[in-house]
């Protein structure tokens, strides 16, 4: 040990230049400790490009790829909050894709893989959808249960990955940062809270700033003007300086407060994003004239009857809908998964087949049901319609009338091409 640290004093003395980051100097400021792990570098541009770069040069020829362009255009997005999915531009260019595309292909390529990808590949694959399910959380409620899933779930990526390229792990440096996760969540909390993707808009500020900085020091006139633009959001969302006069914390008057909350210029240019406003259970109708208004004994709605109420009268007028406002503000089509709430409280899982609006506005929601079993290689829950003898005994049915501002939450279910 004496000897490797001499040898190291030596050759740190004979280098030139500042031996030490200025960065070090800054009090109470500690890099290694202090700078979380960060999504989209770390796991979108490190464990699933890593991925997507072994898969296409090690197990893909052209015919695989035109297979899994056909597989990924196929994808039933509904309650992912993805982008629409370019399969062929994916494809194409599947050396040059960016964030987006990587957070896609993260949530859906463990269903569109099979036939073309080995078990321990699926295996990978299939890990990382699992790791990125749990980082991509705004809220944690058991910090403790949370990070004894989280590290189980990086240990089986690492597994995994040892079992397909296990040299990776090693000139890899993404791959270890993944073992301090669990350490930065529990000091600064949800991962999501530090993303970087939101702060790519201000490459076009910089450059402004350097358009017309005066060009004898623009990398000065550009901090000046960053740290300007801090100034003012600071004070005008009521952050608080030191008064040198008064000798005590100041802020902003009320006058100045308010003019991040009404002006909307202000609120645009410093990213104010305010929350939409929810109306839970409303119904957006179709044209009247794509859609005609039709009697309640036409709709599917009146064969599947079977709420406490009084069914509405067989001459009263439906319009037909094309989306409902959920709980959550959610906005759920014809054909979207929902979970909702039936009139005894108990959760409903289905498919919205029909949405009217008239007396009340109702949705007719193609039942489903959860089986207690999982997948048994994808080890998630499936889904199923109730079989014949269910409906017939009362345990099920094949499809249930509920209020519109029963709905809850839209939810994503992919269809297992394999079975």
């Amino acid at each position: 040990m004496e000897d490797i640290s001499s040898e190291l004093q030596t050759w740190l003395d004979t280098q030139l230049g500042d031996k030490m980051n200025p960065l070090l100097d800054i009090s109470g400021l500690d890099p290694s400790q202090d700078m979380p792990v960060e999504l989209l570098h770390t796991i979108l541009l490190g464990v699933i490009k890593y991925i997507w770069h072994h898969l296409n040069t090690a197990q893909w020829s052209d015919q695989d790829r035109h297979l899994l362009a056909i597989r990924l255009q196929s994808t039933d997005l509904t309650g992912l909050t993805v982008p629409p999915i370019r399969a062929g531009y994916m494809i194409q260019y599947k050396n040059n894709l960016i964030g987006k595309h990587f957070k896609t292909l993260m949530q859906i390529l463990a269903f569109h893989v099979h036939g073309i990808s080995m078990p321990e590949q699926f295996a990978l694959i299939k890990a990382a959808g699992e790791l990125g399910a749990r980082l991509w959380v705004p809220e944690i409620n058991k910090m403790d249960e949370y990070l004894d899933d989280l590290k189980i779930a990086i240990a089986n990526l690492l597994d995994a990955f040892d079992q397909v390229d296990p040299l990776r792990i090693l000139v890899k440096i993404k791959l270890h940062l993944l073992a301090h996760i669990s350490d930065d969540i529990r000091r600064f909390g949800p991962l999501l809270r530090w993303a970087t993707e939101i702060y790519e808009s201000h490459n076009a500020v910089f450059r402004l700033c350097s358009v017309f900085s005066n060009r004898l020091a623009p990398s000065r006139d550009i901090a000046m003007k960053f740290a300007s633009m801090d100034r003012v959001k600071h004070l005008l969302s009521g952050g608080y300086w030191w008064d040198p006069v008064l000798q005590q914390w100041t802020q902003a008057g009320r006058g100045v407060q308010q003019i991040l909350l009404t002006d909307p210029i202000f609120q645009r240019h410093l990213g104010w994003t305010a929350l939409p406003k929810v109306n839970p259970g409303f119904v957006k109708a179709m044209p009247a004239k794509r859609a005609p208004p039709v009697k309640w004994d036409q709709t599917k709605a009146s064969a599947h009857w079977a709420m406490n109420t009084a069914p509405p009268s067989p001459d009263s007028s439906w319009r037909m809908g094309h989306a409902v406002t959920a709980r959550s503000g959610d906005k759920a089509i014809i054909g979207s998964w929902v979970f909702g709430l039936d009139s005894k409280g108990a959760t409903v899982i289905g498919r919205v087949a029909e949405l009217l609006v008239g007396e009340k506005s109702l949705a007719t929601v193609e039942q489903f049901i959860c089986t207690d079993k999982l997948h048994p290689e994808f080890g998630w829950p499936v889904i199923r319609r109730p079989n014949g003898a269910e409906i017939t005994n009362g345990q099920g049915q094949s499809h249930i009338v509920l209020d519109t501002t029963s709905l809850q939450f839209i939810c994503s279910v992919q269809h297992d091409c394999r079975m």
